[in-house]
């Protein structure tokens, strides 16, 4: 009995409240990637009778319209289920965004399986992080949980829904650490990976164990060829660049169309029915698009042709702001790139067409990087999606470079960018409510070796806590800060966006 003094038990709650996020995350994303496979798999029946009996296509046209049309009334309804949700999560858990949960969770939850499940070439993953968040959201308030315990059950909900999105329960919890905070902490792992556990375990028994992208074995890349891994992430990073820059162009070149920005949600709709009846192989994510390449060596013009259509065509259905993931659809990019450049590489030196897989995965881990600049969540990401553990080293190498030539070029991640850009319309205003945030003291940086009565932050806010090690003490004026130190800065809500701008210049 003496020994139950020294258990935290506030460490075990978090792991039971992490448990039932993740089961109540995992049931509601496990149902919503179910909807989407059954409705998806009927298009190609619906689409071959279409072509044997094409008066048909008339009224065909009219339900996807009709469709269209309540998924474009979803979004107006709330906006905040628009475009992927990843970048709407972070701005909630920085304070910088006030969500409805119950409104995004059954609107997301039907309009993008309405999406994805008629063929639009969009992915999955960023609405079923958003559903498992807000589900994490939903439950802290049923428990009457504070802010700081909701931050960590939505990033447990969040990492949940991806990881019963695509059976990865290490890419659930790495994308949260890298992507969502850049911090580990130890509540947080604890909570997190609890959650993804969970969540993958029901998604385990509903789909089975096998690899969101079982491509089969891969042969072990030859040392001496590494090289050309290096150019690979290299010429990825290029890519990223110009994906990256189409995605935030296109809102500006539909703004610039004749027609109401309420009607912009039928044109992704529309261009669905010619995919179908034309080229039916492309509708959806992209899936079975990257199977196919990474099965047989496919002729070089095939590959541009593809890579011509799913590029337009995810950014046309992107930029229309209908609820949609952009994973799926980056990996595909991805891997068709890596199926060209593989092509050039194979034909040059003489290596055996089965290397071709072995390119098509690394480009996809590669040009993830580029565009998310999160390294080591796309080598977990293809690792366990994929099942390809022995290849870990080389889809390293590419992601590396890649991101270096990323930093290069200037790109920031893509969500960061879009939170940046939705924020930022709002007005500076005093709104009475307090919010923390936490920032590590990067090495170098200006505040590395800075006196607490040098940081000198705008708006009134304080640092209220450091965290250095394993001890935490409240600062004074004379407090030097060093390297690793965690901060706890409190703010006004209504100026967190400034503070948090103003603090990322220092380090």
């Amino acid at each position: 009995m003496r020994h139950k003094k020294y258990i935290d038990w506030s460490k075990i709650g978090y792991v039971l409240k992490g448990i039932l996020v993740g089961a109540v995350a995992g049931a509601v994303v496990s149902a919503f990637r179910m909807a989407i496979y059954v409705t998806l798999n009927f298009m190609p029946t619906v689409y071959a009778f279409l072509r044997e009996n094409p008066t048909w296509i008339f009224g065909w046209t009219a339900l996807i319209v009709l469709i269209a049309f309540l998924v474009i009334l979803m979004g107006r309804d709330d906006p905040d289920i628009q475009g992927n949700g990843v970048a709407e999560l972070k701005g909630q858990l920085q304070g910088t965004l006030k969500l409805n949960w119950w409104s995004i969770l059954w609107r997301k939850f039907i309009a993008s399986t309405l999406v994805l499940g008629m063929g639009v070439p969009v992915g999955r993953e960023g609405p079923s992080i958003q559903v498992g968040g807000v589900v994490g959201q939903g439950i802290n308030t049923f428990l009457k949980g504070n802010k700081s315990q909701e931050n960590i059950l939505i990033s447990s909900g969040a990492a949940a829904g991806l990881s019963a999105a695509f059976n990865a329960p290490l890419t659930g919890l790495v994308i949260i650490l890298e992507e969502v905070h850049h911090r580990f902490s130890g509540i947080l792992i604890l909570s997190v990976f609890s959650a993804s556990v969970t969540a993958n375990f029901i998604a385990f028994h509903i789909f089975g164990s096998q690899p969101a992208l079982a491509l089969g074995r891969m042969a072990e890349f030859p040392l001496e060829k590494y090289f050309y891994l290096a150019v690979l992430g290299v010429f990825l990073a290029l890519a990223g660049w110009v994906f990256q820059k189409t995605v935030f162009i296109m809102p500006k070149l539909y703004a610039k169309l004749p027609i109401p920005v309420y009607l912009l949600g039928f044109i992704p709709f529309l261009i669905v029915i010619p995919t179908g009846i034309f080229w039916e192989d492309m509708l959806g994510g992209g899936t079975g698009v990257i199977t196919d390449i990474a099965s047989v060596r496919t002729a070089t013009l095939t590959l541009l042709a593809i890579l011509a259509f799913r590029f337009i065509a995810f950014h046309i259905a992107y930029g229309s702001g209908i609820p949609a993931g952009m994973l799926i659809p980056m990996l595909t990019i991805g891997a068709v790139l890596g199926g060209i450049f593989g092509n050039l590489v194979l034909r040059g030196t003489g290596l055996e067409d089965e290397f071709i897989r072995n390119f098509v995965i690394f480009a996809m881990g590669g040009f993830f990087t580029a565009i998310s600049k999160a390294p080591l969540t796309a080598i977990v990401l293809l690792t366990e999606i994929t099942g390809s553990i022995t290849q870990m080293m080389p889809i390293a190498v590419v992601c590396l470079t890649a991101y270096i030539f990323a930093d290069i070029l200037g790109l920031e991640p893509i969500d960061e960018i879009t939170l940046y850009n939705k924020t930022n319309r709002f007005p500076t205003v005093f709104e009475g409510k307090m919010i923390y945030t936490d920032v590590f003291v990067e090495p170098n940086s200006y505040l590395d070796g800075m006196h607490m009565s040098q940081l000198l932050l705008p708006y009134n806010a304080k640092c209220i806590r450091v965290k250095r090690h394993s001890h935490e003490f409240m600062p004074h004026s004379d407090t030097v800060l060093l390297s690793g130190d965690e901060l706890q800065i409190a703010c006004d809500q209504g100026f967190v966006v400034q503070v948090k701008k103003y603090i990322n210049k220092l380090n």
